[in-house]
């Protein structure tokens, strides 16, 4: 099983100014700007990612690299792709995982508008096997 899923969105100062207040991240590149520009949280810049905030899922593990801003006003297209997590993977992020329950690994890629990747990283999550089930199904379809 393994499904590809895409989000964009563009972040504004009001979503900056929500972050700081649930996060904390005070920053003054985040709040007064980084020259001219307000730059978005990191914890903001990857709530665009997909399948990681859906409810039913719970990330297990996260690894992420911010290569670049993305400020007030960027369009950023998230990319996650999810297969399956191997036995070895499984055991050590869940080793009490429910049979009812999958983990997946995820490669996690967002872009702004102008294709510059902004952020990278790798995680586990895990999500109920229906759920992950309608994922590789879901996928499926679309590839027909």
């Amino acid at each position: 099983m393994s499904t590809t899923r895409t989000n964009t969105r563009t972040l504004r100062a009001e979503d900056i100014d929500v972050s700081a207040r649930l996060t904390g991240d005070l920053g003054a590149h985040h709040m007064g700007g980084h020259g001219d520009r307000r730059m978005a949280q990191g914890a903001l810049t990857l709530s665009v990612v997909p399948l990681l905030a859906e409810p039913g899922v719970h990330v297990r593990a996260l690894s992420l690299s911010f290569l670049a801003p993305v400020y007030a006003g960027d369009t950023v297209t998230a990319t996650v792709r999810a297969a399956e997590a191997d036995a070895e993977a499984a055991s050590a992020v869940a080793p009490e995982l429910p049979a009812d329950h999958a983990l997946l690994t995820c490669d996690i890629s967002v872009e702004n508008e102008a294709g510059t990747v902004v952020l990278v990283g790798t995680g586990i999550a895990e999500l109920p096997r229906a759920m992950a089930d309608g994922l590789a199904n879901a996928t499926a379809h679309e590839g027909s």
